[in-house]
């Protein structure tokens, strides 16, 4: 399977893990890892102009090999037309709160690893009400794009179907 993933995405709900697995993805591929947080935010949380993110996007995906891990939805069609390899980790919503909450208080005013510089964790109403109504709204949209997605898609729903695609991929 290896062989055939290049450019892949990982996708998913936050708080699904999606940036912890891609790291670990990314160190059995040897495939260059981008976090979208990372690309998209600037210093303290300053969004880039559209034109600015449509140029970092075009970047990213027209390198030979990527993982870029991250949902931004109004990017998704763009980075799924380069895309070879699509996991989408399908986590329960109780989890994804749990890991939300868990993050938050782990890294509160504090910058994670995976986040731009100067973009510091916070409590945020608006993020959690995104994971409560993930599979009710982004991925209803998402799925549609993903129906006619032509490359590999992986649909994972918990942590054990994680580890075991690790565990396959490192043999």
């Amino acid at each position: 399977m290896i062989g055939n993933m290049h450019r892949i995405l990982v996708i998913g709900s936050p708080g699904a893990g999606k940036s912890t697995f891609a790291k670990k993805l990314s160190q059995i591929c040897s495939i260059p890892l981008y976090h979208l947080d990372q690309e998209y935010w600037q210093e303290g949380w300053t969004a880039p102009s559209a034109e600015e993110w449509q140029q970092k996007l075009c970047s990213l995906t027209d390198q030979s090999e990527w993982i870029i891990d991250g949902n931004y939805g109004s990017s998704l069609s763009q980075r799924l037309e380069k895309a070879d390899t699509v996991i989408h980790l399908y986590m329960p919503t109780y989890i994804c709160l749990f890991q939300a909450l868990k993050r938050i208080l782990k890294w509160h005013r504090k910058q994670r690893p995976d986040m731009a510089s100067g973009c510091y964790e916070k409590i945020d109403l608006n993020f959690l009400r995104q994971i409560i109504e993930y599979r009710k709204h982004q991925f209803k949209k998402d799925k549609l794009l993903l129906d006619n997605f032509n490359g590999i898609y992986i649909k994972i729903t918990s942590r054990k179907e994680m580890e075991t695609l690790l565990e396959k991929l490192q043999k």
